[in-house]
């Protein structure tokens, strides 16, 4: 676990934040029975096991104590001269087996139970190197939906609630789109930030708020929205398919794992302002680009990207920035498969959604530690180590384990780590995926315990 993992949090006593930073280090560091999810699998002693949930049990340990001093430590770095990417999306909590848990709101349509999470993920961007170092969470609220919604109808008592009148209400879901921004620390002109989001966040007052905050924007549309001045009578969509071609360019899939070709498009436009209870919003400036995927593989559905933006596109190379800064939005996905598939969050017995929201917010940091892992493995692969991470007992046991043939890089560490969960590491096989590398750890942490008793 990084520095950052907790930073100064605050529980009400010491010790608790000593246990919930010891049971967050059993979660980072694996399991002793089955690989995570519930606490007496990461926590093999007894003892230690009933402390941790006495930790939960106590009603100051809430998802927003336990996650405050991991976002605080996060601002504090978000002050440093740079460029940072805020990427949000969200995700479900579900819990099929807690029928009784008290707390759990429904999941879709399904009978499933379970609450849901909107992630803030800060990236810091070092565009000269093509590389970003994965911070932590900016931000994240959890909410359970009401089991029985309330039927809202009109102010006459008779109907179906309006769409007219379902925007006027504060508490609904969509807002929490952008709420993040609020609470950025101050910051220098030397500092930029650029906020990322996938189709869901195409909210008119997003941008609304991005521009209020002085953040810049790149979120992909959704809709085709309705234009003014220049374009007037027309759409987003269509104007940018009509635009000239700038260029060409190779754009990496990671879902898919392949290389796109696609043609690159930009105009500027004005987006004019929908409507909305007390009159009609303000229209918009904004920038869009289209990266459109030229002769796609067959069986694969063509790439067809339309990011929304405030940064420049009169050329080639600033809308390449725009679809790489785009492209990096994938790690917010990555970071749910952290915490779900690698931690198993949605295995956990824990009783109702205050202790299973806290049990989260540890999930989470810990998640964000793996994500760093394997992302650096990636990023800076290639990297060779330097002397003192050499001298480290974690890359002489590896490289005991599995010699290297070259100098010891990035990429050889995070591969070997793979190795001891099952990775066999073939030309064809391609990165290793979060349960190799999970069980690889679990394993690599056993060896360096037993490096350290034969040591010490």
């Amino acid at each position: 676990m990084g520095k950052g993992s907790f930073g100064n949090v605050k529980l009400g006593d010491k010790r608790r934040t000593a246990r919930l930073i010891q049971v967050a280090a059993a979660f980072a560091a694996g399991s002793c029975c089955d690989g995570g999810g519930t606490i007496t699998s990461v926590i093999a002693l007894p003892h230690q096991a009933k402390a941790a949930y006495r930790l939960f049990d106590c009603t100051d340990v809430t998802h927003e104590a336990v996650l405050s001093g991991h976002v605080q430590w996060v601002h504090e770095q978000l002050t440093d001269p740079g460029v940072y990417l805020l990427i949000e999306d969200t995700t479900t909590a579900e819990f099929q087996g807690l029928k009784k848990a008290k707390g759990l709101g429904p999941i879709g349509e399904s009978y499933t139970r379970g609450f849901w999470l909107h992630n803030t993920l800060a990236l810091r961007l070092d565009e000269k190197l093509e590389q970003c170092e994965i911070l932590g969470l900016a931000a994240q609220k959890a909410w359970a939906r009401p089991v029985e919604r309330p039927k809202r109808r009109k102010s006459n008592g008779r109907g179906k609630e309006s769409n007219y009148a379902r925007q006027r209400r504060e508490d609904r879901e969509s807002m929490r789109w952008a709420a993040s921004l609020a609470d950025l620390p101050a910051r220098s002109p030397m500092v930029q930030y650029i906020y990322v989001a996938d189709r869901e966040s195409d909210i008119y007052e997003v941008f609304q708020r991005c521009q209020l905050y002085s953040v810049s924007s790149v979120i992909r549309a959704s809709y085709p929205r309705a234009l003014a001045g220049e374009f007037e009578g027309s759409d987003l969509k269509t104007v940018v398919r009509l635009a000239k071609v700038l260029g060409t360019i190779d754009v990496e899939i990671a879902r898919e794992n392949r290389t796109a070709k696609v043609e690159v498009r930009s105009a500027t436009v004005e987006l004019r302002g929908p409507a909305r209870p007390g009159g009609r919003l303000k229209n918009l400036m904004l920038n869009v680009v289209q990266a459109r995927e030229v002769n796609p593989p067959p069986g694969c559905e063509a790439v067809c990207w339309i990011l929304l933006s405030d940064l420049p596109v009169e050329t080639l190379e600033q809308c390449t920035r725009i679809i790489n800064i785009y492209r990096r939005r994938w790690l917010i996905e990555e970071l749910h498969k952290a915490m779900k598939t690698g931690l198993k969050l949605e295995q956990s017995q824990l009783s109702d959604y205050r202790r299973l929201s806290a049990l989260a917010a540890v999930v989470s940091v810990a998640a964000v530690f793996l994500l760093d892992l394997k992302w650096k493995t990636r990023s800076v692969g290639d990297q060779p180590l330097t002397r003192r991470e050499r001298e480290t007992p974690m890359v002489t046991i590896l490289e005991r384990l599995h010699p290297p043939r070259q100098t010891p890089t990035q990429k050889w560490v995070g591969t070997s780590i793979a190795k001891l969960g099952g990775f066999m590491g073939r030309k064809g096989d391609g990165p290793p995926g979060w349960l190799t590398l999970w069980r690889g750890w679990q394993t690599l942490l056993i060896l360096l315990r037993g490096y350290e008793l034969r040591t010490g």
